[in-house]
């Protein structure tokens, strides 16, 4: 991914830390309780289990996390472009 916009961040024990701002961590945790609460909800609905991976784009902004299972630590991204979520993965994800 050649866009230099894109904020990397790491989860573990309930702290997020990131290569830019402390407001850019805060506003990532943020989303990422959001994005995490709502796919467990789903996943408990559907019988799915453990949320691992979460995402969402808007017009001009893309956010993925991925973590481990027992949710206690992983990463994620947020760049300022509608960019290819499989892509934006392989940059946030030690598995990928």
């Amino acid at each position: 991914m050649s866009d230099p916009t894109l904020n990397q961040f790491e989860f573990r024990d309930g702290a997020v830390t990131g290569d830019t701002s402390e407001e850019d961590a805060k506003n990532f945790a943020a989303d990422f309780q959001g994005l995490r609460h709502f796919g467990t909800k789903i996943g408990e609905a559907l019988e799915l289990g453990n949320v691992w991976l979460g995402a969402y784009r808007e017009a001009d902004f893309t956010h993925l996390w991925t973590c481990s299972v027992d949710g206690q630590s992983g990463s994620g991204g947020m760049i300022a472009s509608h960019a290819p979520l499989f892509e934006l993965f392989q940059h946030v994800s030690p598995e990928a």
